[in-house]
């Protein structure tokens, strides 16, 4: 290619122009003279063809659109010469799909340079059915292919090769795959034992994905096959054996070890004894035996493999001595300050090894280091330790983590954390709760502390909780009570707050400082400065419950509703409407039915812990299946959480028939005690 003037010339002029309209120009040219030539191919030289198609190849590199000399270009594959195959491929791969009609035309001149004894030839025929793949060329190649990556004959090259492009046409079109023979089976593991790593290295790739869509079928042989492998690369002698040429800073072939780690993960622990003890031995020289090393590259390529050797410690889960060493090599490189990713990779393994014991319980040695990742500049990182430190917490240090935890919320104005944060906080609070008083304290505070990210689930959660545990009421009656009468109180927290006192504020009755007048007033204030409709609509439920608890108070109440009928916010007026017409004279018994005590809630899932399910699956890793059925679960529960209304008054409902009020005014009036409207 140096020697082509023309070529050469034409990249010159290409760089040399001064804008975009001068470059077209220029190209429109070239084009029109390629064009002109091609109309008479059959006077061309080899070397015309070649630099005519090297130039369209560049035009078509620079992005502008070639749609002729197809052909031309195909025909150079027919040839006998290595430079016009070279150029003939590179054009096939660069300007046609898999769908191309055009690829039919070369089928059978890719299947000869299959055949080929050159392996340079070889290696450009398999490198164009990698790239172009498709069904066609699965169908129609796939066996020649296969017979280079087994011959004995073929170059360690062109097997590398072979290896690599089966592994591509198996991606493409897996339907080709599905009967493997026995024979193709036991010679694809006999390649595992090549004397050339490189020829392993792709095997193991093609083997890897031959499991993934298949791994009942591959699992007698591998698992053996694959720790022997693993345990000769880790033996004492193996740079001896393999030499210097597969040593990568002082790791031998470390991207074959990490694949032979993923293999084993397709499958449950070796079964055989022998086989079992010699894969733990192996696992553990791996993780005992890296440290850090000043070369960059050095501790990539070590702790690739070791952070491998994690990943399958938590597929086996049950040895005990192997998630001991594991963990203690997680916790030393969550002090590697001028290694984030290592510490990234190291939170990431602790998360998904929470749900073993052993695991959970090493984890507290750690739990200073964890906790002071949370205050670390890279975000990410503060992502992982709190995934890390909301697994780690139990019932023993839930107060010491949720303190952690509120401590942190206070001093982050990070709005990427502070959303996941209070989740983790609310279902933490709920799931480890010392007590329940404990835990209302703790989602006050919350709401206190990041309002504006406290979801409504949250708070009627809590409202949820206190219903359902009578000996809660009380103290959450009393404890919102005086955490309204502070300056600064959130929507969130006067929600939550007046719903609790509108439904159980008689019970704080009899103290001085929070008498009915009290309440009243109370929350009359923060109906006035209230800014959301919904928590005005809170608040107006809660002026008809005391009104049912606390008659004297029913003409200051009504005199304020009185002024909601008129309301631009359309619930809001229609609560007033109906509330008033609850209140009216001769219909006592009536208001006293619909605006009775809540019944407990059903018990079920929380929300907010399937809320925390549904973000900790990735969409990435989530089947088609998976979310149709999270969607359906969805569409089943979530009716559940809209009825607070009908549940309360379930037990009066052949009273409610009976009464001569509309029914829309009714149905409306018993929505409105679910608070949230």
């Amino acid at each position: 290619m140096s020697a082509m003037r023309g070529l050469t010339q034409f990249i010159g002029d290409i760089r040399n122009c001064a804008n975009k309209e001068e470059e077209r120009k220029r190209v429109d040219k070239e084009m029109a003279n390629i064009r002109k030539h091609f109309k008479d191919a059959v006077k061309l030289t080899p070397y015309q063809k070649r630099k005519y198609v090297w130039k369209m190849l560049y035009i078509y590199v620079l992005g502008y659109e070639v749609d002729f000399g197809h052909m031309e270009a195909l025909n150079l594959i027919t040839t006998q010469g290595y430079a016009e195959k070279t150029v003939g491929y590179l054009a096939c791969v660069l300007l046609l799909s898999e769908t191309n009609e055009f690829l039919r035309l070369v089928i059978n001149s890719v299947k000869n340079d299959l055949m080929s004894h050159n392996e340079e030839i070889q290696s450009l025929a398999l490198a164009c059915v990698a790239n172009v793949g498709g069904r066609e060329f699965a169908e129609t190649l796939a066996s020649d292919v296969q017979k280079i990556l087994l011959s004995p004959s073929s170059k360690n090259m062109c097997r590398k090769k072979a290896a690599l492009c089966m592994l591509r046409l198996l991606r493409k079109y897996p339907e080709g795959f599905e009967e493997i023979t026995s024979d193709f089976k036991s010679k694809l593991l006999d390649l595992l034992e090549d004397p050339s790593l490189g020829v392993v290295t792709a095997a193991m790739s093609l083997l890897i994905g031959l499991v993934s869509h298949n791994p009942e079928f591959w699992e007698d042989l591998t698992v053996h096959k694959a720790c022997k492998l693993l345990s000769k690369l880790n033996h004492t002698n193996a740079f001896k054996e393999f030499g210097q040429e597969y040593v990568y800073y002082k790791t031998i072939c470390p991207w074959l070890q990490v694949k032979i780690l993923r293999l084993l993960q397709y499958y449950p622990p070796p079964q055989r004894e022998e086989v079992y003890s010699v894969l733990c031995d192996t696992l553990s020289k791996l993780i005992s035996d890296v440290t850090m090393q000043k070369n960059v590259n050095g501790n990539n390529s070590a702790h690739a493999v070791l952070f491998e050797a994690v990943n399958y410690v938590i597929h086996m889960e049950n040895n005990k001595d192997l998630v001991s060493a594991a963990v203690n090599v997680l916790g030393q490189r969550m002090t590697a300050t001028n290694q984030p990713n290592y510490r990234y990779l190291a939170l990431d393994a602790m998360q998904r090894m929470a749900h073993i014991p052993e695991a959970a319980q090493q984890y507290k040695k750690h739990q200073d280091t964890i906790i002071k990742s949370l205050k670390d500049s890279d975000v990410s990182l503060r992502r992982r330790a709190l995934d890390v430190i909301y697994s780690m917490c139990d019932s023993n240090n839930s107060e010491l983590v949720v303190g952690e935890l509120l401590d942190y919320l206070q001093s982050t104005t990070d709005p990427t954390i502070r959303e996941e944060l209070v989740l983790r906080v609310a279902i933490l609070g709920e799931r480890f709760s010392p007590n329940l008083q404990w835990y209302v304290d703790t989602i006050l505070k919350l709401m206190t502390l990041a309002g504006d990210f406290v979801s409504s689930q949250i708070w009627m959660r809590v409202v949820q909780m206190v219903t359902n545990n009578e000996d809660l009421q009380m103290y959450a009656a009393e404890t919102c009570f005086r955490a309204l009468k502070t300056e600064g109180v959130h929507e969130s927290m006067v929600k939550c707050a007046g719903y609790i006192i509108g439904e159980f504020g008689h019970l704080i009755v009899n103290k001085p400082q929070s008498s009915a007048t009290a309440q009243w007033l109370l929350l009359r204030d923060k109906f006035y400065v209230s800014e959301e409709w919904e928590t005005k609509q809170v608040l107006l439920s809660a002026f008809v419950k005391l009104i049912n608890v606390h008659p004297q108070l029913k003409p200051q109440i009504t005199e304020l509703i009185q002024t909601q009928t008129t309301t631009i916010d359309a619930e809001l007026q229609q609560r007033a409407v109906e509330y008033l017409a609850l209140t009216q004279p001769g219909r006592e018994q009536m208001l006293e039915t619909v605006m009775d005590m809540m019944p407990n809630f059903p018990e079920r899932e929380s929300i907010l812990t399937r809320k925390i399910k549904e973000r900790e699956l990735g969409t990435t890793d989530r089947t088609l299946k998976q979310i149709q059925t999270e969607q359906n679960k969805n569409d089943d529960e979530e009716p559940k959480e809209l009825e607070l209304s009908a549940a309360s008054v379930a037990h009066s409902s052949s009273y409610i028939s009976k009464l001569r009020a509309p029914s829309a005014t009714l149905s409306s009036a018993s929505q409105a005690r679910g608070g949230g409207g």
